[in-house]
């Protein structure tokens, strides 16, 4: 039978971490096992085992202390949650960050989608897009981006923001993932109390929001409602192929990814002013035109 030798109780922990007693998780995985009893020290250097309970999927939990036991080769680091008044117990921190998430909506949208499995998601909807465009070209024309293209700046500045937006994210990863963990843990939509990636990276969001709707809103006045639907769907699909495309390079070489984000940019901005700015108005009907002659829209002619 083991028997306990003298030593030290466990202490509460005094380093920075990115949660402290009183924080909100929420379980994302099936269950999560807790024990019972406080951990204490064994010769072996491994935690007491006792009695245990376990909390379920989206279970709310609270932070009700920290401690720290060094010999314990599995995790150091212990932490007590609660369910509620009747249900809490300890577990190893490792264990409560692989099975549990901050309680916070921002957090939520950010552990989803930064899960590997959303690059199969983002790979499929490219997949299917491309097919469901490739079967409408067969009956007739349509506007796609860089391809006969609609008269506004605004889809090429959704892609290039977002191509910026990317690379500030695979940037923040690799140098500044503290940032990032403490981001996750205090989520904010205001960039001003941020560092500056975090800033810029938040500025990026914020402009994407306000892009897409502006992209929508002109899409539907300038295309027919089944066409806009189209060409909306068509450029998310260019918007996941150019996100994966760049996420995969980073994991290569960020200056690949600076390369190509920045030539993009350039591509795109050199295609616009060529082919795609309008330079013309329709007498009748007021519609941009980007040369003289019939009217897309009310097909009057314009000499």
């Amino acid at each position: 039978m083991l028997s306990l030798v003298s030593c030290e109780s466990p202490q509460p922990v005094t380093e920075s971490r990115p949660y402290t007693v009183g924080y909100n998780f929420r379980v994302h995985s099936d269950c999560l096992l807790l024990q019972e009893d406080r951990p204490m020290h064994w010769c072996q250097g491994v935690a007491q085992s006792s009695d245990s309970i376990w909390v379920f999927h989206d279970n709310h939990l609270v932070v009700a202390a920290i401690i720290v036991i060094p010999e314990d080769c599995v995790d150091s680091v212990w932490v007590k949650v609660a369910r509620d008044q009747v249900t809490m117990g300890w577990t190893h921190e490792s264990d409560l960050l692989a099975a549990a998430s901050p309680d916070d909506p921002i957090s939520q949208f950010i552990r989803v989608f930064s899960g590997k499995h959303v690059y199969w998601f983002f790979i499929f909807i490219f997949a299917a897009i491309l097919a469901l465009a490739v079967s409408y070209l067969r009956h007739r024309r349509i506007s796609l981006l860089h391809f006969h293209d609609i008269p506004s700046a605004y889809p090429m500045l959704l892609t290039s923001t977002l191509a910026i937006a990317t690379t500030i994210y695979s940037y923040i990863q690799l140098y500044t993932p503290s940032d990032w963990v403490f981001f996750y843990f205090h989520p904010t939509l205001n960039p001003l109390v941020q560092p500056l990636a975090l800033c810029l990276f938040l500025c990026c969001v914020w402009l994407l929001l306000l892009l897409t709707i502006a992209v929508m809103n002109t899409a539907f006045s300038l295309l027919r409602f089944g066409e806009a639907i189209v060409y909306l769907l068509t450029l998310l699909a260019l918007c996941a192929l150019l996100y994966l495309v760049l996420m995969f390079s980073a994991k290569w070489s960020l200056t690949l990814t600076y390369v190509l984000c920045g030539l993009y940019i350039l591509l795109a901005t050199i295609h616009y002013f060529r082919h795609v700015r309008a330079h013309y108005l329709c007498g009748r009907c007021g519609a941009k035109m980007r040369s003289k002659g019939r009217c897309p829209h009310c097909g009057a002619i314009n000499d």
